[in-house]
């Protein structure tokens, strides 16, 4: 069933990032490792470690925003590795890093990391100014872990 992008959003933990209006997550992806040798034909790969990608966000700039944007500003500045990051697809359902410490997390995915629970930190925003737009502000966070769907 197709969801409608206008019932995302992006929260910390409860509180609703203000202005947000885009976010996108990279997904998985897994190293390639050329298993290749000295008189072979077809090249041959194993795979390495998997790497949880990143997630964006972009949308209104807004200063007052003292629970939700500023608290991201400060999370890059200090390098907080955040676990309630949330990035809704409807009223209900949304991805955020993954808590659980068995095979198998909240959803659909399989975690595969025993032990350790997922985290995302923030290592990149801007701030921009058009005069004939509004004022605009971008996040970057790399995921460390999974996403998953709860």
């Amino acid at each position: 069933m197709s969801k409608v992008g206008k019932d995302g959003k992006v929260t910390l933990g409860a509180d609703t990032i203000v202005g947000m209006g885009t976010w996108s997550l990279d997904g998985v992806s897994v190293e390639e490792l050329d298993a290749s040798s000295f008189g072979d034909d077809w090249k041959s790969f194993k795979y390495g470690m998997k790497d949880g990608g990143s997630v964006s966000f972009n949308g209104h700039y807004d200063p007052t925003d003292t629970t939700g944007q500023q608290m991201l500003q400060l999370a890059n500045l200090y390098n907080s590795a955040l676990t309630d990051l949330r990035c809704y697809i409807d009223d209900t359902s949304y991805f955020v890093p993954s808590q659980s410490t068995s095979y198998f997390a909240p959803g659909a995915y399989s975690t595969g990391m025993p032990g350790k629970v997922s985290s995302v930190t923030i290592t990149t925003f801007n701030i921009g100014a058009d005069k004939s737009g509004l004022e605009t502000i971008s996040f970057t966070a790399k995921v460390s872990g999974l996403m998953v769907l709860v």
